[in-house]
């Protein structure tokens, strides 16, 4: 497992892509450690491989009614399927791209991926744990789940 307070850096990326977009603060949950038997998530999960001297995954889970909000608060009209995968897709790739800068160049991240729910045994082994952190934004809840070691 890595050391808790390097995944510090998930947090302040994803406090980090929300300022951008508006002034509405995200309010981050407490993080627990979860067991992959049960994995948690959302309708729709982005997902980034990580590799080099730490292996596993990263992933950013939001319900669709989080996803249409915030291309609503950016100015876009366009709220469909493709959109939001998009959307989640970008928001997992700044919390990665951001905790790059923590970890060195050795850490190695692959484009994201999104999938529906939660992401599955490829990503999350079940002998594993992840380090999940709920956070709200506008009333609307999501997470992060981190899988690393």
């Amino acid at each position: 497992m890595v050391n808790v307070e390097k995944l510090g850096i998930f947090l302040t990326s994803i406090s980090s892509f929300f300022s951008q977009v508006d002034s509405t603060e995200v309010v981050i949950d407490t993080p627990y450690l979860n067991n992959n038997r049960s994995a948690i998530g959302f309708d729709y999960s982005g997902v980034i491989r990580i590799s080099g001297p730490l292996e596993g995954c990263v992933y950013v889970s939001a319900p669709s009614t989080l996803l249409r909000e915030l291309l609503k608060v950016m100015g876009e009209p366009d709220s469909s399927l493709a959109m939001m995968k998009d959307l989640l897709g970008e928001m997992a790739n700044t919390i990665s791209g951001n905790a790059r800068t923590e970890f060195g160049p050795d850490f190695i991240i692959t484009p994201p991926k999104v999938v529906e729910g939660v992401p599955n045994l490829s990503y999350l082994p079940k002998e594993r744990h992840s380090y999940i952190t709920p956070f709200t934004w506008r009333g609307y809840q999501a997470m992060i789940g981190i899988c690393i070691e």
